[in-house]
C-alpha cells in the first residue's frame, strides 16, 4: 500500500500527505501552493494554515478523519474495503476523490479528472435507496465518494436525463437520506428535516434546499449540495475540522473556556470576507437552532465556506430538525452557550453573553436575535408539514421564539 496521498483543491495540486513508518501522518504544501496562496492563509482548513514546514499532529489527523462517515456507516465501508478500523488514511485512498468541499485525495500524481457518471433508472435508484444502510453500487461499480455524518446516505448526481452514479471521482450533486429503519429516536425524521429546512428558508436564512421523495415505498429527504454549483466544487469544512476537533468529541462539554464558538470566531475573523457579517450569520444560525430545539447542532453540523482567495464565510444551514421538541431526551444543544449546553435551560440571555465573549456588542446581538426570532414566527403559518402534523411543534417553536427574544432583550450583560 502506498504511503502517500496527493491533496488536490479546486482541481489543482495543493499538498502531499505521507504516512511515516511509525504510522503518523505528515502534510507538506507544494511550493507552488505556498507561492499561490501565501503564508498563513487557509485555503484547505482554518486549522491548517499554509506554511513551508511539515505539518503533523491532531489537527491534520482530525481534518482527514472528519472527511469520512462515522459510526456503523464507517465500519461497513472499512469491512467492504478490507481496511482496518480507524485507518482514515487507507480509507481515503479509496473514497477520497469525492469529498465534502473542493478537496480530493488520490494515491498518486494522476490528475483527478472529472470521473464518470453512470446513468441509473428510477427503479435502480429506488432499489439502491431502499436497501440502505446496505450500500449496493450499480453492477461493476464501487463506492468512491465520502461524506461525514452518522446517518446512512448515498451521494448521487442529478443530470438532465435523471439520476447517475458518480464514479471515479465524478462530482455528486445531491445527498439522499432515507428514513432510518433502526434505532429510531424520532419518527419521520426526514420529514421533519425537510420541514425545518423549509422553515429556515422561509424565514430568510440561507439553508440547504431539500425535497421529499418516495423510493420504492421508503421516504427520503433529497438535499441539494450547496458545495456544488454550476458544475464546480466549492470548498467548505465543518466546525470540527476548523478547530481540530475529533468527530467523537463533536458534542461540546459544558465546562471549559474559551468555548468552541469563541475559538471559532477567533480563528475565522482574520480570514473572513466580512468579519462582522460572519459573526452575525453564525449568531443567526445559533438562534435558529435554539428556537427550533435542534438537539443535534454539534460541531459537525455547522460549516464554513473557504473561497479561492482564500477567505471564509458561514455556509448555509443543514441537518436541522426540532429533535428536542419531538424527543426531550435529546436535550444537548451540541455547543456551549455561556457555559450551558442543555436545551431545557438555554435562553436568549445565554446567546447574548456568549456572543459578548467573542467581542460582539450586546445591541448588535439583540438585533440579530430579534430579526431571526421574529422571522421564524412570521414564517410558521406558511410552512405546512408534508406528511406530518406540525401544529404542536410549531406552537412550541412560536413560544420559544417569543421567550428567546424576551430573554435576549432583558439579558444582563457580562
Amino acid at each position: 500500500m502506498t504511503d502517500r496521498l496527493v491533496v488536490w483543491l479546486h482541481g489543482s495540486r495543493l499538498a502531499e500527505v505521507h504516512r511515516l513508518r511509525n504510522g503518523r501522518l505528515r502534510l507538506r504544501f507544494d511550493p507552488d501552493a505556498v507561492h499561490r496562496y501565501g503564508f498563513g492563509t487557509c485555503p484547505l482548513s482554518l486549522s491548517l494554515p499554509v506554511t513551508d514546514r511539515r505539518i503533523q499532529g491532531p489537527a491534520l489527523d482530525r481534518f482527514l478523519d472528519n472527511l469520512l462517515p462515522e459510526s456503523s456507516v464507517r465500519s461497513a465501508l472499512e469491512r467492504e474495503n478490507g481496511v482496518s478500523p480507524g485507518d482514515a488514511f487507507a480509507l481515503l485512498r479509496i473514497l477520497g476523490r469525492e469529498c465534502a468541499g473542493a478537496v480530493q485525495l488520490t494515491p498518486d500524481d494522476t490528475p483527478v479528472g472529472t470521473g464518470r457518471l453512470v446513468p441509473m433508472s428510477d427503479d435502480e435508484v429506488a432499489t439502491l435507496v431502499s436497501r440502505l444502510p446496505t450500500l449496493d453500487p450499480p453492477d461493476g461499480e464501487v463506492v468512491s465518494a465520502s461524506l461525514g455524518g452518522v446517518q446512512a446516505k448515498v451521494l448521487l448526481t442529478r443530470t438532465d436525463d435523471g439520476w447517475a452514479w458518480p464514479a471515479d471521482g465524478a462530482m455528486s450533486t445531491h445527498i439522499v437520506k432515507p428514513e432510518p429503519v433502526a434505532d429510531v429516536a424520532v419518527p419521520d425524521l426526514v420529514r421533519w428535516e425537510e420541514w425545518t429546512l423549509r422553515l429556515a428558508r422561509t424565514a430568510g436564512l440561507p439553508a440547504a434546499t431539500a425535497e421529499l421523495v418516495d423510493f420504492d415505498g421508503r421516504t427520503a429527504v433529497v438535499v441539494e449540495r450547496f458545495d456544488r454549483q454550476d458544475g464546480r466544487r466549492l470548498h467548505q469544512e465543518d466546525m470540527a475540522q476548523a478547530l481540530g476537533v475529533a468527530a467523537r468529541d463533536k458534542y461540546e462539554p459544558s465546562t471549559g473556556r474559551p468555548s468552541r464558538l469563541e475559538q471559532l470566531v477567533a480563528v475565522a475573523r482574520p480570514q473572513a470576507l466580512d468579519p462582522d457579517r460572519f459573526v452575525a450569520d453564525l449568531l443567526a444560525q445559533l438562534t435558529f437552532n435554539l428556537v427550533v430545539g435542534n438537539g443535534d447542532a454539534h460541531a459537525k453540523n455547522y460549516s464554513l465556506t473557504l473561497g479561492e482567495r482564500p477567505a471564509c464565510d458561514m455556509a448555509p444551514l443543514y441537518d436541522v430538525a426540532p429533535i428536542f421538541l419531538l424527543n426531550p431526551t435529546y436535550q444537548h444543544f451540541g455547543l456551549a452557550l455561556d457555559g450551558q449546553t442543555r436545551l431545557r435551560h438555554l435562553t436568549g440571555s445565554h446567546l447574548v453573553r456568549e456572543a459578548q465573549r467573542w467581542g460582539a456588542r450586546p445591541t448588535d446581538v439583540r438585533q440579530v436575535v430579534e430579526h431571526v426570532a421574529t422571522a421564524i414566527r412570521e414564517a410558521l403559518p406558511d410552512c405546512a408539514g408534508d406528511g406530518i402534523d406540525t401544529s404542536a411543534v410549531a406552537a412550541q417553536i412560536d413560544d420559544r421564539a417569543a421567550r428567546v427574544l424576551h430573554d435576549a432583550t432583558t439579558a444582563t450583560t457580562i
